[in-house]
């Protein structure tokens, strides 16, 4: 991508509990493959990733923090100048969509109020989540929502792509990148 003149560059952050499937997300939608023995993030890992959309190449830096508690001191730090993010939960644990406020709330402080979708991972498993009540969290949040499968690919590419469209339409122009000159 170093040779590739892009017209915008976007911080994203995956955010969520430990468990739901942040990386798994990141690395079918990165990288087009899953691990079957993913490990814990400890602290942050940062992806690159294009995306042209309309014909604008956007370049994706995205971060997938470590959703342990262990790391909640860092994750504002981590969200500083974000353009936007996923709340990532796990469909078949309701108590991960439980601490969406302290997520919100990390990014918020350090972003302000940029995009979020929210996520509802997993969903080639039976849901434990009733959907009324993902519905009321995202409407009373102003978030945008997606059901998605990593394991199957499904909707994974589409989530990007939406949270890309809501950062443009936000009024806000996304972070152009700088010419670049040929050497």
């Amino acid at each position: 991508m170093s040779s590739v003149n892009v017209d915008f560059v976007h911080k994203l952050v995956i955010l969520g509990d430990s468990g739901v499937g942040k990386t798994s997300l990141v690395e079918r939608y990165v990288y087009d493959s899953l691990s079957p023995d993913m490990a814990q993030t400890i602290g942050a890992v940062l992806h690159v990733k294009a995306l042209d959309l309309e014909g604008r190449l956007h370049k994706l830096v995205i971060w997938d923090l470590g959703g342990g508690e262990s790391f909640a001191e860092l994750r504002e730090q981590y969200c500083a100048n974000a353009s936007g993010a996923f709340f990532v939960v796990d469909r078949t644990r309701p108590e991960t969509l439980d601490s969406i406020g302290v997520w919100l709330e990390a990014l918020y402080t350090a972003a302000g109020k940029v995009p979020v979708v929210l996520v509802e991972n997993k969903m080639d498993l039976e849901p434990k989540i009733p959907a009324e009540r993902i519905l009321k969290v995202t409407k009373t949040r102003s978030l945008g929502f997606i059901q998605t499968s990593a394991t199957e690919n499904s909707n994974v590419d589409q989530a990007f792509r939406d949270l890309v469209c809501s950062i443009g339409k936000t009024g806000k122009d996304p972070t152009p990148s700088k010419p670049r000159t040929r050497r």
